[in-house]
């Protein structure tokens, strides 16, 4: 009887979902229950099996089906991969939390859930996802992969919404290869000083927007990478964190170009920097970010609201020559336009070009 509820209930919350974001809700929709397939909530037993069990029956059927985790108890999970391609149309309903390893093995897993190679994913509902960054983050210094919450890959149509990511080893979402992907009220939540906790990762993706949405975290709010077009962020709350960053660019030869990204309506608070580009030291390739409009932006207890770094090098061991370069045959390049962005209690101008000193935080 208590299944049943919850299903209904993922059902109802899934129209719900569907009918807010504009979708036409027609033909037949199904619901699968984790706990049908062998979950359980005691925080102990690992449900990866079971969550898997779950996608693959999902991934068979025609139509649009819904992948409910109830409310209720605490959903341990090890680690989870949701690969495509499906036949029809797929719902993740997470309602419950969702609970990471922290034993010392885990901290060096490559990922923690991943969906590949999917079209027309929603990850929905009202349920955190626990990290378990607390256990990792002393030891990030001595570790070269640290797995990310959330990872899409080749994902296209897809639709984040209300999730919220909490205290992640690395990055809490990460976006690669994905074509049309909507995020809408998200939040991700780290402490201040959480090392490489990006709230969302961008990367070699297209027409990607995210609305309405919060980044509380320990590192970049959002930071987008090469290969990143037509990006929209409007009516977001960025800090505490180190504000929206491009880059770092120019690190690698042949680097695709950033182009069209739009930052606009958000709220930058408490962070080291509002809006920055980052290209490596003179030691870095050629590649061009383009197109860059932030705008409608209010900075509050921001220390560099506006910063252009063209010497950056967090690790130190690079060039220390700084050479201020702005033909794109030379030096990376940015085009852009940015206007009305008001900042309070700023220890610094409102926009400067600099180097990153070695050795400084990134």
């Amino acid at each position: 009887m208590m299944a049943w509820r919850s299903d209904l209930q993922a059902f109802c919350m899934l129209m719900f979902f569907l009918v807010s974001a504009g979708s036409v809700v027609s033909g037949k929709t199904s619901v699968l229950n984790v706990k049908d397939y062998g979950a359980v909530t005691d925080g102990q037993t690992d449900n990866s099996r079971a969550f898997s069990e779950a996608w693959k029956a999902a991934c068979k059927q025609k139509g649009r089906t819904v992948i409910n985790v109830p409310k209720g108890g605490k959903y341990y999970v090890r680690q989870a991969s949701f690969e495509g391609p499906c036949k029809g149309s797929v719902v993740f309903m997470i309602r419950g939390d969702v609970y990471a390893p922290t034993d010392k093995a885990s901290h060096t897993l490559p990922y923690w859930i991943k969906f590949r190679y999917v079209d027309n994913l929603t990850i929905a509902g009202d349920g955190n996802l626990y990290g378990g960054g607390r256990s990792a983050w002393p030891y990030k210094s001595q570790m070269q992969v640290v797995p990310h919450s959330l990872r899409l890959e080749f994902v296209n149509h897809a639709r984040i919404d209300r999730i919220r990511s909490i205290d992640s080893k690395d990055k809490h979402i990460s976006i690669y290869g994905c074509k049309d992907v909507r995020m809408n009220r998200i939040r991700t939540t780290a402490p201040h000083d959480s090392p490489n906790t990006d709230g969302l990762h961008i990367a070699m993706s297209k027409r990607i927007r995210v609305t309405d949405s919060k980044f509380d975290t320990g590192d970049d709010c959002v930071a987008v990478f090469s290969g990143s077009h037509d990006l929209n962020i409007t009516g977001c709350s960025c800090g505490p964190g180190h504000g929206f960053s491009i880059g770092s660019m120019g690190k690698s030869p042949n680097e695709d170009p950033i182009t069209k990204i739009n930052i606009q309506n958000c709220t930058i608070s408490h962070t080291d920097n509002g809006f920055r580009i980052k290209t490596w030291a003179a030691s870095s390739h050629p590649t061009l970010a383009s197109e860059i409009t932030v705008e409608d932006i209010r900075m509050d207890n921001v220390r560099n609201p506006i910063i252009i770094d063209q010497n950056y090098c967090p690790q130190g061991g690079c060039d220390d020559k700084v050479c201020w370069v702005t033909s794109s045959d030379k030096k990376p390049e940015a085009k852009g336009h940015m206007g009305d962005i008001k900042h309070g209690n700023s220890s610094e101008p409102a926009m400067q070009q600099q180097e990153t000193m070695p050795g400084s935080s990134a």
